[in-house]
């Protein structure tokens, strides 16, 4: 590997000479490594490494080992040192993370003062995890020696490294080591795919067949050459010259103290260290050589850092975590049987057969077609790959390459790549991690996960659960219903209703059941304790957030619908503060839609609280009662509503009719029925919304069906103009008493007489509108007004679905029509 390094340098400057390569390229290593050669007697030893690569903590308990260090330090942000000792628990499972959030209300960070978080995952592999334990086992001094996590944003300029948009909020940075130019040239070199690839070849499994010095090595050569290839401004724009000068200082400060001091970080960091610190003369430790950094002074209520359990799917780099290596559950496996003793040849090829095995085992469990035959085909071409591609051991891609070729029968597509997909999830790993009883979270955090197990919830499993509910006939289930609607409300990913009565949009409320999906995810944890600081349970929290958008809205539809959101939450002994709030908005609000849209809300409500065993907590009658006044104070004016406006104001008029036709509202109805009629007097008036009033306005009163013959009359034997504006008039008229076409005889001659005064450029410019209104009837119906059509001219409606018969002599003619053009195609020129 080394040479390999070595000789993608030559060949760039051969051309001044292989002599001057050779000495050049002795030059690098000195410059890529300055002061931070492996030497077990020195003051300070660096260890670089990358983030969850079981090769890095191989050999870094193997250092450990050797060096006897009294002091450990580790890349991490500082303010979560005292969380340590959670991380190195017992009872603590990887995979785990720690949250770092900072509210930006003084606009440090910017202008716009938002909130601000990021993860710093730790698995059963990850370098940083071994280098704690290995000092817990010691009982030696350990700390997190980076910038705190508000500093770091500080330092780091807008859409660049840990500010980077698009990307999940991560602390490590390897994706320095991966988007350097010297990495595009040497995967060029060595004929990889990609750097995955490049690194499991080169590092994961040759690193494991080196010693500890030889493989260190290698890693400050491959690292400082990728650092060499980034230019400062990079540096300085990612905060990562910021973050080395800081965690140089802390260097220089513990080697005051302590006499051997391991120093754990990322590869790529590991250069700009040596070059930040020089050894004291004529005295023990180091002196630091850089530009001092000074902390800004933060408000500690701003930040925060909790442990968190995390999952391997979070960590996997194929989800978005750009500085996770790609399927965590393969490389965990691979760390198991090192921890085991099992040699470097034995772990990877036994970490292959594994998987290969468990896929076979689980497709089948599926119905694929995979055998005990295809998995040991598939084994022996991992090997076959593994030594054409020049590697001493089958890894990832080897496993992948060989399923693909072996488990996948014919065409690979969607249909045959089930096997592949099930090695995908075994690969990526299901293991969710666990705190140990005496880890800090957020009471909104234990109150969430003791709900969850008072409702028999599985929480800490990545694979989507599903829970019906039978709300109306078992009270748990009901209080569970509650409470996944406050998770839904606090927006923390946790649950989603997939059927049952959806309420808010006002569909469905004959449903008596409720079918939820339920998922735990890292998301879920994190989004949990930004919502800490609304409340310290779930439904405190829940109620907080509902108080402010309550308090922040500003009509009457906005409001309503919040209101919904609180019954279905169970949050109802709010009842004077809202319904005063909502007087207030209603009083405000002059939306016409929006005082329509709260009002078919409130009553629904109204309806349904019985049934969700609220009657009594809301004080709907005299809020639906504000709502309609104001409604009937702005329906007058609503004929000249716009046409781009006219369909919601249709659904709007229907709705407000439905509800005052109800026996509990039926003192409403002459009052809407008045507005109405006050509307159609104010000219002018939108064609379809004149349809659709008097079409509610005969629904009321047969008689004013009268008063539909005259305008339709009005709009089909008018001007061009005016027959224009028909098609609009029938589109509202059938919206809300299509039934009047059905009885009218009349009405259909109108409608006859009109189609037969249009012409053709007439005819096609109202075919839309003229489909929009007759789409309102049932098949049925349209074929009882085809036939009572035909029976205007005379036919029936059997007589008018025969087409005319072609003549023999027309069809022959076509026939010959179709052999010329024929022939006279095959003899044009393409």
């Amino acid at each position: 590997m080394e040479q390999l390094l070595r000789g993608q340098k030559i060949s760039e400057i051969e051309e001044a000479g292989a002599g001057e390569a050779e000495a050049e390229v002795s030059e690098i290593e000195k410059a890529v490594c300055p002061g931070t050669e492996y030497d077990l007697s020195g003051p300070v030893l660096y260890f670089p490494i990358r983030h969850h690569s079981p090769v890095c903590s191989y050999h870094l308990q193997k250092a450990a080992e050797a060096y006897r260090p009294d002091c450990i330090l580790i890349e991490g942000p500082g303010n979560a040192e005292p969380l340590i000792p959670i991380l190195v628990h017992e009872d603590t499972k990887p995979p785990l993370a720690l949250y770092y959030a900072y509210q930006d209300k003084e606009g440090l960070i910017s202008p716009d003062r938002e909130d601000y978080k990021c993860y710093y995952p730790f698995l059963d592999c990850s370098p940083e995890l071994t280098a704690l334990k290995e000092a817990d086992r010691r009982g030696i001094h350990v700390e997190f020696m980076d910038l705190p996590y508000v500093e770091i944003l500080a330092g780091t300029m807008e859409n660049r490294g840990i500010r980077k948009e698009g990307e999940k909020q991560n602390y490590s940075d390897d994706y320095l080591l991966s988007r350097s130019r010297y990495f595009a040239q040497l995967c060029e070199k060595t004929g990889v795919r990609e750097f995955e690839e490049f690194w499991e070849k080169y590092f994961e499994i040759q690193g494991l067949f080196q010693e500890t010095p030889e493989f260190v090595h290698q890693m400050l050569l491959y690292c400082g050459l990728s650092r060499l290839y980034t230019s400062g401004e990079e540096l300085e724009e990612d905060g990562c010259a910021l973050r080395e000068r800081y965690m140089a200082e802390q260097i220089a400060r513990a080697s005051e103290t302590y006499q051997r001091i391991l120093v754990v970080t990322g590869g790529f960091h590991t250069y700009g260290l040596g070059k930040l610190l020089e050894k004291k003369k004529g005295a023990a430790g180091l002196c630091f050589v850089g530009e001092p950094v000074r902390l800004h002074r933060i408000d500690p209520k701003l930040q925060s850092v909790y442990p968190m359990a995390y999952s391997m799917e979070a960590a996997d780099a194929l989800n978005g975590y750009a500085s996770g290596m790609q399927s965590p559950g393969f490389y965990h496996q691979v760390w198991k049987r090192l921890e085991a003793g099992l040699g470097a040849k034995e772990a990877w090829e036994d970490t292959i057969l594994h998987f290969l095995a468990l896929t076979g085992k689980k497709a089948r469990g599926r119905e694929e077609s995979v055998s005990a035959y295809d998995e040991i085909c598939a084994f022996s071409m991992a090997q076959g790959l593994a030594a054409l591609r020049g590697k001493r051991c089958p890894g990832l891609y080897e496993l992948r390459d060989s399923a693909l070729s072996s488990f996948v029968k014919g065409e690979y597509s969607i249909s045959t790549d089930g096997a592949l997909r099930i090695l995908a999830e075994l690969t990526t790993g299901t293991q969710t991690g666990a705190l140990c009883a005496d880890a800090m979270r957020p009471p909104l955090l234990a109150d969430f996960e003791k709900q969850c197990v008072l409702f028999g919830l599985k929480l800490h499993s990545t694979v989507e659960q599903e829970s019906v509910l039978e709300i109306f006939a078992k009270e748990k289930h009901l209080r569970l219903s509650r409470f996944f609607y406050q998770t839904e409300f606090l927006s923390c990913g946790f649950a989603r209703r997939k059927k049952g009565s959806d309420l808010v949009n006002r569909r469905d409320r004959s449903r008596m059941r409720e079918i939820w999906s339920y998922r735990w995810s890292a998301r879920v944890t994190a989004a949990l304790i930004d919502a800490s600081v609304s409340g310290a349970s779930v439904e405190e929290a829940a109620r907080t957030l509902l108080h402010k958008r309550f308090s922040a809205a500003s009509g009457c539809r906005e409001a309503a619908k919040l209101l919904v959101e609180s019954f279905l939450m169970g949050l109802l002994d709010e009842q004077d503060q809202m319904g005063a709030r909502l007087s207030q908005i209603v009083s405000e609000d002059g939306d016409f839609f929006s005082l329509s849209g709260g009002f078919s809300q409130l009553v629904m409500l109204a309806e349904l609280q019985d049934l969700y065993q609220a009657r009594g907590k809301l004080n709907l009658e005299d809020m639906i009662g504000s709502c309609f006044q104001k409604i009937i104070q702005l329906l007058p004016f609503m004929g000249q509503t716009k046409e781009e406006r006219q369909q919601e104001c249709m659904e709007s008029l229907r709705t407000l009719y439905q509800v005052s036709g109800k026996p509990a509202y039926a003192e409403l109805q002459p009052v809407f029925l008045a507005a109405l009629e006050r509307m159609l007097e104010r000219r002018p008036v939108n064609p379809a919304i004149e349809g659709a009033a008097l079409g509610l306005l005969y629904g009321f009163d047969g008689s004013f069906g009268v008063q539909i013959s005259a305008a339709a009359r009005g709009y089909m034997q008018g001007t061009k103009e005016v027959r224009a504006a028909s098609a609009a008039f029938l589109q509202g008229l059938f919206f809300t008493a299509r039934d009047f076409a059905l009885v009218s005889r009349e009405f259909l001659q109108l409608i006859d007489g009109l189609l037969a005064s249009l012409s053709a450029e007439e005819f096609m410019s109202l075919l839309p509108e003229l489909r929009l209104a007759f789409g309102y009837f049932t098949p049925l119906e349209t074929d009882r007004i085809a036939g009572q059509a035909a029976g205007l001219h005379g036919k029936t409606g059997r007589e008018i679905l025969r087409g005319r018969s072609v003549s023999l002599e027309a069809y022959a003619c076509g026939e010959a029509l179709d052999s010329y053009a024929a022939r006279r195609m095959e003899r044009s020129p393409i």
